[in-house]
């Protein structure tokens, strides 16, 4: 049974700026803000310090599993959002799950999205 821990809901936004550097960075053409441009929301150090006391250990590298975005509306450049995100740590396999919600406040979500670390011992002596 995965261990769940609300995170908080926290103020999010893609400036113009940082959403086309990110398509430049990433390749990507066309949309003002792109699909993937909210997985950068999830790589806070709090984030990391909470998974981190969830697993009990710092000899584990958390490895990029899966991410996935579930839009019901486009998001927009330099709008004010609201991200409401849950972490669930899983043991078989051993899992980081990142699920979150985004929407403009006082209104229904946008998006969710989920992130999927999987997260990999070190040999003893190698901590991150």
């Amino acid at each position: 049974m995965p261990v769940e821990r609300a995170l908080g809901t926290f103020a999010v936004r893609a400036s113009t700026d940082e959403a086309d550097a990110f398509r430049r960075e990433t390749g990507g053409i066309g949309q003002k803000v792109p699909f993937t441009f909210p997985v950068r929301w999830l790589a806070r150090p709090d984030f990391h310090a909470i998974a981190a006391e969830l697993i009990g250990d710092r000899d584990w590298v958390p490895i990029h599993e899966s991410q996935s975005f579930d839009y019901r509306a486009p998001l927009a450049a330099d709008v004010d959002y609201l991200m409401t995100v849950k972490m669930q740590r899983q043991t078989e396999p051993s899992r980081i799950i990142l699920l979150a919600d985004v929407g403009a406040p006082g209104e229904a979500s946008v998006l969710s999205m989920e992130m999927i670390l999987r997260i990999v011992p070190l040999p003893k002596g190698d901590a991150a």
